[in-house]
């Protein structure tokens, strides 16, 4: 088994599991099913798709602020043990160049889980032909032995874990 992938079951052996909880609430799509080759192929790491009409996206977990890339839509978060995160909202943004985009953190800001860490004008994008989705990777997934997503048709932002990690 190769270390960090997406898995469907749970390794054989593991010494700990832990939850990363939905940023958003929604209903939870597999990774490719965004057209988007860079998530699809695992460039940013295994994770989840919500499709999510809500226009807040929460913190999954307590951390700090590593990188804000408004014109992606998107944001790296650490937690205190050192997982990396990406969240990103939107799929085919690219073109709108981070407009209706809203951060509520900087780089270096401390943030709890629940905060919100930024929002969009959903129904913006939508008629700007975006997808309202929130795309959720771990950057740094290749120090775990998995990560397997929810098995939920549809979770609760902060409420329901998201992905599921084997260390």
């Amino acid at each position: 088994m190769k270390k960090g992938q997406l898995l469907s079951i749970p390794p054989d052996t593991f010494k700990k599991s832990f939850h990363i909880a939905s940023p958003v609430s929604g209903q939870i799509q597999p990774l490719n099913s965004i057209n988007n080759t860079l998530y699809t192929r695992g460039y940013f790491g295994p994770g989840a798709v919500i499709g999510a009409p809500s226009s807040s996206i929460k913190a999954p977990f307590s951390g700090v602020c590593t990188r804000v890339t408004p014109l992606d839509y998107a944001i790296e978060i650490k937690s205190s043990v050192g997982l990396k995160c990406l969240i990103k909202y939107g799929e085919n943004t690219q073109h709108l160049h981070g407009a209706q985009f809203n951060c509520h953190v900087k780089r270096g800001s401390t943030f709890q889980a629940g905060a919100v860490l930024f929002t969009v004008n959903t129904g913006w994008l939508k008629q700007q032909g975006a997808g309202n989705v929130c795309i959720v990777t771990l950057l740094n997934a290749d120090a775990l032995l998995g990560v397997m997503p929810t098995t939920r048709k549809y979770v609760d932002a902060v409420e329901d874990p998201l992905l599921t990690l084997f260390v």
